[in-house]
């Protein structure tokens, strides 16, 4: 009969103490230990977000002024690659679409070959930085691009190989080396707050880096691009500094374990026993390409809408996309510090499902205001002639924002807690497929197939003007839209769906086994001991021995009582 069995210890010095430091200690399948801090968001965890922080300042400062800077607005003496707007752009995409797909790349390499650690080493060392130091090289005139010409192929090697592999292979790792530092059962639920603050410090990365880049730009193109480059060395020099206090996971090992339950001494496979499959973790990512087609909309459907109505003094419709990355800072600080800490208080833990069908009817609220103000710009021209103020679609990216917290930032969650462990790295670069790259590809089937509401009585395309609008059917987009999101709230709602996630998530806590022995602790100093200091380890300690959860048709869980 296969038997799985799960554990956990407490990590003690030759001394027999409990290690301060690292007191928590967990053993694999294949029999490697790793010891965990109590609270690794402050001795590990932040060295990693700070990472992230940089990382995404560097990219969105460079991505929202690339247009712009080949182009020739930022130019310096009329040094600059003088492209055609949509050369420009053609070559922005193409960059965006290779940091997309190198998630795959960097997920294998982390999982197979290197590790987290080493893997984000290596895309930051051998790509972003070179990658940042050519673009910030060709802003003017050197020996090294040329002092005749702008080195147009030099710039597309960093824009198009070195910039997007390295972002692409950092993007792919670095959650799931932060959430690797939590001890995967005694803080499994700490996982979950911990890819919210994840998911707000992308987004305050990409608010800080789209004001500040552009803004020095402006007057110094080569310092806006000097700076990404030197605050990501910074972060990379403090990421490597904590090297010492990371939990660095094993790449590429088989996951078995040999129990000392099974008496003809047979090594157990985990890949035989009821383990979390792959294509169960990317169908659960899929649940959320509604809301995600929704959240792709904002630069482009949401754009063609703003653009018809009245600015608020300098804030135009492109400025409003800053709300979106603001309300995911004020919900998610909410959700984390507030409303999850609370239901744990009540002993409830908010299913997978139930957060997927929120965050879906967050989106499904933002469509129908998008609907309300539809209304508003055609009624107020049909009455006036006049326009409304662009202030009218607030509420509209406010809500997406709150929404990206249940929807999303879970993702990033499941995508890590319910993939097999030898293969998360994979399953994340699954799961930002899912967010920006099959969401785009529906989104320009769903153009192509509408494309006659965005066209006015005369069949224009270009329907910048409220006059050319008011005779286009964009409502009717908006309509589609709310039904393909209403669609995902109501998928996710099924209680078989929610079961159904459940089970995966199930069989990834069961897949995190173990040898079952571990030695008793008994506790010199009391309540100075730092286990007693965290309530949910007290248990442990009175019951001597930690419990040992026994697999086979069915599950219990069993405690070693002390003598």
């Amino acid at each position: 009969m296969a038997i799985i069995v799960l554990y956990h210890k407490f990590n003690i010095s030759q001394s027999g103490d409990i290690d301060k430091t690292r007191p928590l200690l967990n053993t694999d399948a294949s029999g490697n230990t790793y010891t965990y801090a109590l609270n690794p968001l402050t001795y590990s965890v932040f060295l990693i977000l700070v990472l992230e922080l940089l990382e995404r300042f560097s990219f969105y400062g460079v991505f929202m002024t690339q247009t712009n800077y080949l182009t020739g607005s930022y130019s310096n003496d009329d040094w600059y690659a003088d492209l055609t707007s949509m050369d420009a752009a053609s070559l922005v995409s193409l960059s965006t679409a290779v940091a997309y797909t190198v998630p795959f790349l960097g997920g294998i390499l982390a999982d197979k070959y290197l590790g987290d650690y080493k893997t984000i080493l290596f895309g930051v060392l051998c790509f972003y930085l070179p990658g940042l130091f050519v673009i910030e090289s060709s802003t003017t005139p050197n020996w090294l691009l040329g002092t005749k010409e702008f080195n147009l192929f030099a710039y597309k090697i960093a824009l198009l190989f070195l910039w997007p592999m390295g972002s692409g292979t950092v993007k792919a790792v670095v959650n799931v080396f932060g959430a690797r530092q939590f001890h995967p059962i005694l803080q499994r639920s700490l996982v979950e707050s911990f890819y919210v603050q994840f998911y707000m410090i992308i987004n305050v990365g990409a608010v800080v880096g789209c004001i500040i880049i552009p803004v020095v730009a402006r007057t110094n193109v080569t310092a806006a691009y000097t700076i990404p480059f030197v605050l990501l060395l910074v972060a990379v020099i403090c990421f490597v500094a904590g090297s010492k206090r990371y939990v660095t996971a094993i790449p590429g090992l088989r996951q078995s374990v040999q129990s000392e339950e099974v008496t003809n001494s047979e090594e157990i496979e985990v890949d035989d026993i009821d383990k979390p499959k792959f294509v169960d973790v990317a169908m659960l990512c899929a649940l959320i390409i509604p809301f995600n087609v929704i959240y792709v909309q904002l630069p482009t459907t949401f754009m063609v809408q703003g653009a018809v109505m009245k600015p608020f003094g300098f804030v135009e419709a492109p400025s409003l996309d800053i709300l979106d990355s603001l309300s995911v800072l004020v919900s998610g600080y909410f959700v984390s510090t507030m409303f999850y800490p609370y239901l744990a208080r009540k002993g409830i833990k908010l299913q997978t499902g139930y957060k997927f069908s929120l965050g879906s009817l967050i989106g499904a609220s933002a469509i129908l205001w998008s609907l309300i103000v539809e209304h508003l710009i055609h009624a107020e021209y049909d009455r006036s002639g006049e326009k409304i103020s662009v202030l009218w679609q607030a509420p509209s990216y406010a809500l997406i924002g709150l929404g990206e917290i249940f929807s999303i930032s879970t993702a990033y969650e499941v995508a890590f807690t319910a993939s097999p462990p030898n293969r998360k790295g994979f399953a994340c670069a699954f799961n930002l497929f899912f967010i920006g790259g099959l969401p785009n590809m529906v989104s320009l089937g769903l153009y192509k197939l509408c494309d006659q509401w965005f066209r006015n009585s005369s069949g224009k395309g270009n329907i910048g003007l409220i006059k050319d609008y008011s005779e286009a059917h964009v409502g009717k987009y908006f309509c589609l839209l709310l039904g393909i999101v209403v669609l995902g709230v109501i998928v996710n709602s099924l209680p078989s769906v929610r079961e159904w996630i459940a089970s995966v998530e199930d069989r990834a806590t069961r897949a995190l086994s173990g040898k079952p022995s571990t030695p008793k602790v008994q506790p010199k100093n009391g309540e100075n001991e730092p286990l007693l200091k965290t309530n949910k380890h007290i248990k442990y300690l009175e019951e001597g021995e930690e419990a040992h959860i026994y697999r086979a048709n069915t599950m219990k869980a069993e405690y070693n009582k002390k003598n």
